[in-house]
């Protein structure tokens, strides 16, 4: 009992491995929202960086140490927060996947597709509309379309088409079976981008995946942050201390 009431007295350190960009600034309307109870820690990839496994190696180097943590992983960071996990962090009690995945993110995207992945795709014209589509679903607030655009901008886009290529033909199956922790799969029912198949289909692989999905677009973290938070809070909440990692 003294060791739980310690765990609810004291901030949870709260991991959070952005999306594409990787600048961390769209967690902006999910931190706002978190309690005091979870202390976000915003880890952003340098901006020359578009492998997993050298992204991997700055993730290990910067998670907290002697002290209890979760990482949240949003979309291209799914398969990073993974194999990160899968290596057994003795103080890492959960991992929670934002509209994210394990491997073949886009279901519906021919394999090939990696090979026509350019830099200039990322600075062609019409891309909000796209955007709008894909990733902030109708009525998106005029402040995260300009804030999306200016995180994207700020990326080379030769990097952007590197991570997207890589997200494109990473599997991270395995870790995500051997993961010694608690899993959160937390997905957006309006995602055209990774639709909910995708959590059905890590549901089938491990039946202990609790899933929470959310009306909520791709962004959903920036669309629906209340509704974010309280499925975190509440996951959280149900884990045992004793409990929190598998043999």
């Amino acid at each position: 009992m003294e060791q739980q009431a310690s765990q609810v007295s004291s901030p949870l350190s709260l991991v959070l491995l952005p999306g594409l960009d990787g600048s961390g600034r769209l967690f902006e309307w999910f931190v706002k929202a978190l309690p005091p109870t979870l202390k976000p820690q915003i880890i952003c990839f340098p901006k020359h960086e578009d492998d997993y496994g050298a992204l991997e190696t700055d993730v290990l180097r910067l998670l907290p140490q002697g002290q209890p943590f979760v990482i949240l992983a949003e979309s291209f960071s799914g398969p990073l927060a993974l194999r990160v996990a899968a290596i057994g962090h003795p103080h890492l009690i959960a991992v929670i996947l934002v509209a994210s995945f394990a491997s073949r993110p886009v279901a519906w995207m021919p394999r090939f597709a990696r090979h026509i992945m350019r830099p200039l795709l990322f600075r062609l014209p019409g891309q909000v509309l796209l955007m709008r589509w894909f990733l902030f679903g109708d009525s998106a607030p005029v402040a995260l379309i300009e804030g999306t655009i200016d995180c994207l901008n700020s990326v080379d886009p030769a990097v952007l088409a590197g991570r997207t290529k890589a997200a494109l033909t990473v599997d991270a199956t395995e870790a995500f079976l051997r993961c010694p922790v608690p899993i959160l799969y937390l997905g957006g029912i309006q995602d055209r981008l990774i639709t909910p198949q995708t959590s059905e289909r890590l549901k089938s692989l491990r039946p202990d995946l609790e899933c929470v999905m959310l009306d909520a677009p791709h962004f959903l973290l920036q669309r629906a942050p209340a509704a974010a938070v309280k499925a975190v809070t509440d996951f959280l909440w149900r884990l045992k201390p004793a409990g929190r990692h598998r043999d």
